[in-house]
């Protein structure tokens, strides 16, 4: 049984608590509408519906709210336990550490559609300086021997309907070199055409 929500706390509906608590287990939206017996298209609304009520951006973000909020799966029912932190709790946690969430094209420059305020602490640079810039690309952020390697494993990954996962070196504001880990993959059109890359860049 599902706790009575608290105070401030997000209005739920069962079947965005049960999506919630699968995607908090990594799995896709095709995963989803299999485990419910809901369609694909469902499921995409119910992610939306998700991520518009907590005030957040991406699948990885609605993860680690999640786990940041104790979600917990019952073995038996696709159900989550109240989450009782809000998405400000985890922005705030997030934007402390040298660790960024995004959201860009797969296209040369990385052209980023969303950063995460931790993207500061990671590069020096701030999200607004990122997020739809002509001037300053994520592209442009990779060290320029590393740059062809990214591309051709994220590539690969893609390609092979994978996530992907890359080390590599970022260049700092303040001229310093940064050893990363990027770990992403895509989000596809019901055609199998990616539409979009979601992920995380964390420090080693």
């Amino acid at each position: 049984m599902m706790g009575a929500p608290g105070p401030g706390a997000p209005e739920l509906t069962e079947r965005e608590r049960q999506t919630l608590a699968l995607i908090a287990e990594g799995l896709s939206n095709k995963l989803i509408a299999r485990q419910l017996g809901i369609s694909d298209g469902t499921v995409k609304v119910h992610v939306r519906h998700l991520l518009s009520k907590l005030g957040l951006h991406s699948r990885l973000e609605l993860a680690a709210w999640a786990h940041r909020s104790g979600e917990q799966r019952e073995a038996s029912l696709p159900e989550v336990r109240h989450l009782a932190v809000g998405p400000q709790d985890l922005g705030n946690l997030l934007d402390d550490l040298p660790l960024m969430l995004y959201r860009c094209r797969n296209d040369p420059h990385w052209s980023m559609a969303y950063v995460s305020g931790g993207c500061l602490a990671l590069t020096g640079y701030s999200p607004a300086q990122l997020v739809g810039s002509r001037r300053l690309s994520w592209n442009s952020l990779i060290h320029p021997a590393d740059r062809q390697r990214v591309w051709l494993a994220v590539q690969r990954g893609l390609q092979e309907g994978r996530p992907f996962s890359v080390d590599y070196r970022l260049l700092c504001a303040d001229g310093s070199e940064r050893p990363v880990q990027e770990r992403g993959g895509g989000i596809y059109a019901g055609s199998g055409e990616v539409l979009e890359l979601e992920g995380v860049v964390m420090a080693r």
